[in-house]
């Protein structure tokens, strides 16, 4: 556990993690994901990057481009059904944020 920030504070954010990871389709919204464990938007960000190193919008999208490369090596979904499955409005956009991710495009992962 982290000792900068308060006990609770690590308990929301874990909460918060798990809920991430639960529903990688979602769009990251700081205001609503906030509000959802009793933090302000200032403070989830700081916290956040205090207790994971990385700030929550980051560390959400790095969530859904190992949810989709997994995806994708599992065979069950063509790379742009994986890009609308997790909110992206076209296969660019989340070619784009995929290769910022793993620094290769979706179409050279290989199912390995």
């Amino acid at each position: 556990m982290n000792k900068i920030l308060h006990p609770e504070d690590c308990k929301a954010i874990d909460k918060l993690i798990v809920y991430m990871n639960e529903n990688p389709q979602e769009n990251f919204d700081v205001s609503k994901h906030a509000s959802m464990i009793g933090f302000s938007v200032s403070k989830l960000n700081k916290s956040f990057k205090v207790y994971m190193g990385i700030g929550p919008a980051s560390y959400f999208r790095n969530i859904k481009m190992e949810k989709a490369r997994k995806l994708h090596v599992e065979d069950a979904y063509t790379w742009t059904e994986i890009s609308m499955i997790f909110g992206y409005a076209d296969l660019a956009s989340f070619s784009k944020a995929f290769k910022r991710i793993h620094g290769f495009c979706p179409r050279n992962a290989t199912h390995s």
